[in-house]
């Protein structure tokens, strides 16, 4: 039998996690023996950890709070859309050093093509300016999506980091321009790190035909979607996306394609 592909998933704190399972049933598909660990990763030990599995042996790793922009400065090559983000989510070990990618933009746009809901000329607002923002929003403009309003609690410093990206207005969160995005929007996405009873944003905002996506997720919906399903909108958690991240990740890894109802049965969704 030959050696497992050796994966891990790095974070901090890294309390909840659906990574290594998605990566030991995508691999089990394709007949590829596993190992995939979760690693807690404090900030100033990302490097280190990075040079310890390469020379492990470990084939790859994903990245998530508070390492994909800083990852950044510790990988040999970037490619073009982690650049743009300034984000990486997924690290390759390769022989002539570790390579950065992101799948969250084009993992997005891949989840809205399997639910049918399209991206040319949708209204989107997305809450959050970070990193997973930046990925989102690149990918949603290059699809089409317009007007994208982008709703930041730091509106001048995100207005200086989004300045490359045409196309994306940055306002005040809350305010009533905010607010106003929020009510026309035909798809409203969470991407910060908020989760519990302190929602995003008030459900009663939002439009009543409104898709909303959470890219947070737990052993339980998050509260804000499960007060948007309450609410009769169609509202989906962070596991959607994580299939879809998680798919082009171990494309990346092995060159092969992994179905996503394959990965779906691992974490447990539709839910």
């Amino acid at each position: 039998m030959s050696a497992p592909l050796r994966l891990a998933v790095l974070g901090e704190p890294l309390a909840y996690t659906l990574s290594p399972a998605l990566h030991r049933a995508g691999l089990e598909h394709l007949g590829i023996p596993c190992e995939s660990e979760a690693l807690r990763v404090p900030p100033d030990r990302l490097g280190e950890t990075l040079e310890r599995l390469a020379a492990a042996g470990y084939r790859g790793a994903n990245l998530t709070h508070p390492h994909k922009e800083a990852a950044l400065g510790h990988l040999r090559e970037v490619s073009e859309a982690a650049r743009r983000a300034r984000s990486v989510n997924t690290v390759t070990f390769e022989p002539g050093g570790a390579r950065g990618d992101t799948t969250d933009g084009g993992g997005f746009l891949d989840l809205l093509e399997h639910l049918g809901w399209g991206a040319p000329g949708a209204a989107v607002a997305l809450l959050g300016a970070g990193g997973a923002a930046r990925s989102l929003g690149l990918a949603l403009l290059g699809a089409g999506a317009s007007p994208l309003t982008v709703c930041a609690r730091r509106p001048a410093e995100a207005a200086a980091s989004w300045s490359d990206i045409p196309g994306a207005e940055i306002v005040p969160w809350p305010s009533e321009t905010a607010r106003a995005a929020l009510a026309g929007a035909a798809l409203v996405v969470n991407a910060t790190p908020l989760a519990g009873e302190g929602q995003p944003c008030a459900v009663g905002d939002l439009s009543p035909t409104a898709r909303v996506v959470d890219l947070v997720y737990g052993p339980e919906v998050t509260p804000w979607v499960g007060a948007a399903r309450a609410a009769g909108l169609t509202a989906l958690d962070g596991r959607w996306l994580l299939v879809f991240q998680a798919r082009r990740s171990l494309r990346l890894w092995t060159g092969r394609e992994v179905r996503p109802e394959v990965l779906a049965r691992a974490v447990g969704w539709p839910r």
